[in-house]
C-alpha cells in the first residue's frame, strides 16, 4: 500500500462561512470509485470508511499497542496460529442490525473468497479458516503464525460491514456502505460531495477519544477538492476550517491568528534511498555507508519540506510499532562527508577533476525518482549536491509512479530515491528481505531470518524487540539509506475544538465539536 506525503481527507467546520455550525466539512482529493473496503484499498477509500462509517476489532495507541474496539479482548494459543476474540455486545450497525461474530466471519470469509479477487487478501496472511463457537466469540485460525495481524487489524479497510446490507445491495453495496462508526451515508453526489449524518445510537468504545457518545456534529460534508491550491483558498475563506497542508504554505497559517496549525509527527512514511547491489560499487557495503554518510538530511529536511519532517537514518517511520528510539538517537548514523571522503579513499577512490575515479572508472550515476512533486525534487537536489561534495556525481532521472517503479525490475538502475507507507514493522521484510521489492539486494540469509521470524511473532513486546534488532542489522549493513519521514500538518480554524490524529492517522470524528 503506497501512499502520498499527504494526508486523503481534512476535516472542517464553519467558523468564517454562515454554515450550520455542527456541519462539518471535510475535503476529498478524489472521488471514490467505490465503498466496499473488499475491493478497494485506495487511500480514499481508506479515509472516509476509517474516519467516519466504518470500525475495526482493534486500534494502536501512541505506544504502538493494539487496544480493544471493537472486541474488548482477545487470547493467543500457544503456538500463535490462533487468536480469539471476545466481542462488544450491544452494538448495532446503521441498519439496525447486529455486529456479531457472523458479522465478523462474514468479512474474512468475503476477503478470501478468489470471487472477489480482493486487494485485502495479503493483509490477513495465511488465514486458514473462520470459527464462531458463540455470537460475541470469533477465532481466527492461521496456518503459521502472523505477526503483523493486530496492527493489520486497525486499518481502516478492516472495518466490518453489515453482511445484511452487503447481501441486499449486491454489486451496488460500494454506493451505500453500512457500517457501526460514528457517522452513516446519507446522500453521494458523484464527483461533488458525500454527505454523512451522525448515528445517534452510536457508541464509542476507545479509550483514547474524548467523547464516548453520539458524534457532537450533526452532519458531516466530504467535498472533492482535487488541488492542494483550491483546498488552501477555500479554508482561508471559510469554506473550509481545517485542511492538511503542503510545507509551503505552513508558515502563513501559522502566522495568522484565525487558524492554528496540528502537526502529527507519529507518521509511518519513510523516503529512503534504494542501491541496486547487483551493479557495483554498490556491491560494497563501504560505498553504500559512504552515501549513507554524504546525505545532509537536515539540509533535506529544511530544504525540501520546510523543517516540516523528521531526519530518518533508521528503515522504519516514528509511527510504526517497533520503531527504534535509541538507534535513531545516534549521531554517528548521520550527516558525516568527512568520514565519507575516508572511507571512500581507503576504498581506492581518487579525485580527478572533481570526480571519484577507480580503476578508470568514474563515480558517475543516475538517480531515479517520481515526478510531479516539487518536495521530491527539492530532496533530490540537496541530495544531488551533497553526493557531489564528496566527489560523487548523480544524474537526477524523474518519471511518474508508473513508470518509474516498475523500470527497478530491470537490472539497468543504480540508486534510486522513494516514499512508502505502511502500518506494520514487516514493511521492513516486504521492502528488503532477499532479493529485495525490486529484485536489487543479493541474499542475506541472516536478516532473512530475523525478518521471518518478526513475522511469526504476535505479542506486541516482543516482536517490538524483533523489530528493532532489524533495524539495527539494515542500518549496519547499509541495505537501504533513509532520508526523511515527512509530517502531517492541518490548519484547524480557532473554533474547532478536539481536533484529534489516532497513532493511525486517522481522526476521531465523534470528538470534533465547533465551539459556538
Amino acid at each position: 500500500m503506497i501512499k502520498t506525503l499527504f494526508a486523503a481527507a481534512v476535516l472542517s467546520a464553519s467558523a468564517l462561512a454562515p454554515v450550520a455550525a455542527q456541519t462539518l466539512h471535510f475535503r476529498l482529493q478524489a472521488d471514490p470509485q467505490t465503498l466496499y473496503n473488499v475491493q478497494s484499498i485506495s487511500n480514499i477509500v481508506d479515509g472516509v470508511l476509517g474516519n467516519y462509517l466504518l470500525e475495526r476489532l482493534v486500534y494502536v495507541d501512541a505506544q504502538g499497542l493494539p487496544q480493544p474496539w471493537l472486541a474488548e479482548s482477545w487470547v493467543l494459543s500457544a503456538d500463535q496460529k490462533t487468536v480469539s476474540f471476545k466481542l462488544r455486545s450491544g452494538v448495532k450497525f446503521h441498519d439496525g442490525t447486529d455486529f456479531n461474530a457472523a458479522a465478523v466471519k462474514f468479512h474474512f470469509d468475503a476477503i478470501r473468497d478468489p470471487k472477489n479477487a480482493s486487494p485485502l487478501l495479503s493483509m490477513i496472511g495465511p488465514l486458514e479458516r473462520v470459527e464462531t463457537p458463540d455470537p460475541q466469540t470469533v477465532t481466527l485460525v492461521f496456518s503459521r503464525p502472523y505477526g503483523p495481524l493486530l496492527n493489520n487489524l486497525s486499518l481502516g479497510f478492516m472495518g466490518i460491514n453489515s453482511p445484511t446490507a452487503v447481501n441486499k445491495a449486491g454489486k451496488s453495496y460500494g454506493r451505500k456502505p453500512v457500517g457501526t462508526g460514528p457517522f452513516k451515508l446519507q446522500r453521494w453526489t458523484p464527483g461533488s460531495e458525500l454527505r454523512l449524518e451522525r448515528y445517534a445510537d452510536y457508541r464509542q468504545f476507545r479509550r483514547d477519544a474524548v467523547n464516548q457518545g453520539p458524534a457532537h456534529a450533526q452532519t458531516v460534508v466530504l467535498h472533492v477538492i482535487r488541488e492542494d491550491a483550491v483546498a488552501a483558498a477555500a479554508l482561508e475563506s471559510g469554506e473550509l476550517t481545517a485542511a492538511d497542508l503542503q510545507p509551503d504554505v505552513v508558515p502563513r497559517f501559522e502566522r495568522d491568528k484565525r487558524f492554528r496549525v496540528v502537526t502529527n509527527k507519529n507518521v509511518k512514511l519513510l523516503a529512503f534511498i534504494d542501491m541496486n547491489q547487483h551493479r557495483p560499487p554498490f556491491d560494497d557495503v563501504n560505498f553504500r555507508r559512504a552515501v549513507s554518510m554524504s546525505i545532509d538530511r537536515q539540509a533535506v529536511v529544511r530544504g525540501a519540506m520546510g523543517g516540516y519532517a523528521t531526519e530518518m537514518s533508521t528503515p522504519l517511520a516514528p509511527g510504526i510499532p517497533g520503531f527504534d528510539k535509541a538507534l535513531a538517537a545516534k549521531a554517528e548514523l548521520g550527516y558525516a562527508p568527512d568520514k565519507a571522503r575516508a572511507l571512500l579513499a581507503a576504498a581506492g577512490w581518487k579525485l580527478k577533476d572533481g570526480v571519484l575515479e577507480r580503476d578508470g572508472r568514474p563515480a558517475r550515476f543516475v538517480m531515479r525518482g517520481v515526478s510531479g512533486s516539487d518536495t521530491v525534487d527539492r530532496a533530490l537536489a540537496v541530495i544531488q549536491s551533497n553526493l557531489k561534495a564528496v566527489g560523487i556525481q548523480v544524474t537526477l532521472e524523474t518519471s511518474d509512479w508508473g513508470a518509474m517503479y516498475p523500470s527497478l525490475l530491470n537490472n539497468d538502475w543504480e540508486m534510486a530515491m522513494m516514499g512508502w507507507t505502511w502500518p506494520d514493522g514487516s514493511v521492513m521484510g516486504n521492502l528488503w528481505r532477499s532479493p529485495g521489492h525490486r529484485k536489487h539486494l543479493k541474499a542475506n540469509p541472516t536478516l532473512d531470518a530475523l525478518f521471518l521470524r518478526c513475522d511469526s511473532m504476535l505479542d506486541a513486546a516482543p516482536r517490538n524487540s524483533c523489530l528493532a534488532q532489524a533495524q539495527r542489522l539494515l542500518v549496519e549493513q547499509v541495505q537501504v539509506v533513509p532520508v526523511a519521514s515527512r509530517w502531517d500538518q492541518y490548519a484547524v480554524q480557532a473554533g474547532v475544538r478536539d481536533f484529534t490524529v489516532d497513532a493511525g492517522g486517522y481522526l476521531l470524528p465523534g470528538d470534533v465539536k465547533v465551539q459556538p
